[in-house]
């Protein structure tokens, strides 16, 4: 896991989005898609329940925020 996709996932999170997370990063849609998807498949759980409206997080996710916006403090910090 890299802080690069750690601050992709805070910005999926915190906009509900992956194509205005992509637009906001200045990605490609299908590039954070990969890269949330990977995310998941390295934790072996959904973050995200996906919907034709954008994406909310699963408990999962919502812990994994918690702690990924604890640990880009700290990276900052550093």
């Amino acid at each position: 896991m890299e802080l690069r996709d750690l601050r992709l996932f805070v910005t999926v999170a915190k906009t509900g989005s992956i194509t205005k997370a992509a637009e906001k990063l200045g990605y490609v849609q299908s590039n954070v898609t990969a890269r949330i998807q990977h995310l998941e498949n390295h934790l072996q759980t959904p973050l995200f329940y996906r919907h034709a409206r954008g994406v909310t997080l699963t408990a999962q996710g919502d812990m994994l925020l918690k702690y990924a916006e604890q640990i880009l403090y700290l990276a900052r910090q550093a």
